[in-house]
């Protein structure tokens, strides 16, 4: 296990180094840029009154401005080393260091990106546990038939639900993250404000979730029970209930640590659907104001943030798997 660690690590640097440069150049030779928009811009106004083009100087100064006037790995080289000190550049639009922009919106995404991974793992044993035990009864047969409803309405959609059946009447609020009044509030009041204002947001975004990983856990439950393990429990006298807690969940919870490390790249990253539709300031919602700015350094900070959250995710994720399954052994010799 130890040197199965210390390998995935050294792969780290060189797969963050491949990725930045990825990043660094899709966003540097993409058309429609920042250059592009200001050059659109200034001959558009050079038309409307009559003046002539651009000149090379003035050319030259846009190209300096932006950062397009140096080649591209020497660019690359300056945008890494700022990187490495903790410098993702200035935003374009805003004139805000990337960083402090992302800083401020931080807190929004790591309170829905965690709570819904925790309620969506947490909720997720429990029911598929009762949809293996009890396939036939009623109640069961109810629960899976809302589980595939939201298994089919995407995570958007179903914040455009709530909005609009539940929030719009009155029963929620309508967006934010608190009321006008939080900081007048009592520190219950204030936890209260925050939970009627969490609570729409965070059923979008853990519906589709919960559902994919509960009818995942039921079916490998559903395999496991049917295997030689349980059987043979069964026949030193172990209860249906204790095999299927004592000896089929511990297998079958395999599949949905797999998807651990995903999961948390994934909603930590943001919805900008979501924040857009509760006015929720975000990673998604930030994302997407910077896409439609061409605001190329927020977007390559936001990018990369991204990034490094998959790799981290996907060695969580390995790790987890070589915890809970000894029988996996991703590469020859860990233990």
């Amino acid at each position: 296990m130890y040197g199965y660690l210390m390998r995935r690590l050294l792969l780290v640097p060189v797969t963050v180094l491949g990725l930045t440069l990825l990043i660094f150049c899709i966003t540097r030779f993409l058309p429609g840029g920042p250059l592009d928009r200001q050059l659109a811009r200034e001959m558009a106004q050079a038309d409307t009154i009559a003046l002539p083009t651009l000149s090379e100087e003035q050319l030259a100064g846009l190209k300096s401005y932006y950062g397009m006037d140096q080649p591209l790995l020497k660019a690359y080289a300056q945008w890494l080393g700022a990187l490495l000190q903790g410098d993702l550049g200035t935003s374009l639009r805003y004139q805000e260091p990337v960083w402090s922009m992302m800083r401020e919106r931080l807190p929004v995404s790591l309170l829905f990106g965690f709570a819904s991974l925790f309620c969506s793992y947490g909720l997720c044993i429990g029911l598929g546990l009762l949809c293996a035990y009890r396939p036939q009864h009623l109640l069961v047969r109810a629960l899976q038939g809302l589980l595939l409803l939201f298994n089919a309405i995407p995570a958007a959609i179903m914040a455009m639900l709530l909005f609009f059946l539940v929030a719009a009447q009155g029963y929620f609020p309508l967006g934010g993250l608190t009321s006008d009044s939080f900081a007048e509030l009592s520190a219950w009041e204030k936890f209260l404000d925050l939970l009627a204002h969490v609570t729409l947001p965070l059923i979008a975004y853990c519906a589709h979730q919960l559902a994919v990983l509960t009818f995942i856990l039921r079916d490998s439950l559903r395999d496991e029970l049917a295997g030689e393990a349980v059987r043979m429990a069964r026949a030193k006298g172990a209860s249906a209930r204790e095999a299927l807690i004592g000896h089929a969940l511990p297998l079958a919870i395999i599949p949905i640590i797999s998807q651990i490390g995903h999961q948390i790249s994934l909603v930590l990253a943001g919805s900008f659907l979501i924040e857009r539709i509760f006015n929720l300031n975000g990673f998604g919602l930030l994302g997407f104001e910077a896409l439609h700015e061409r605001d190329y350094p927020l977007v390559i900070g936001l990018l990369t943030v991204a990034g490094l959250l998959h790799i981290i995710g996907n060695l969580l994720s390995d790790l987890c798997l070589s915890w809970a399954d000894p029988r996996i052994r991703l590469i020859k010799g860990a233990r």
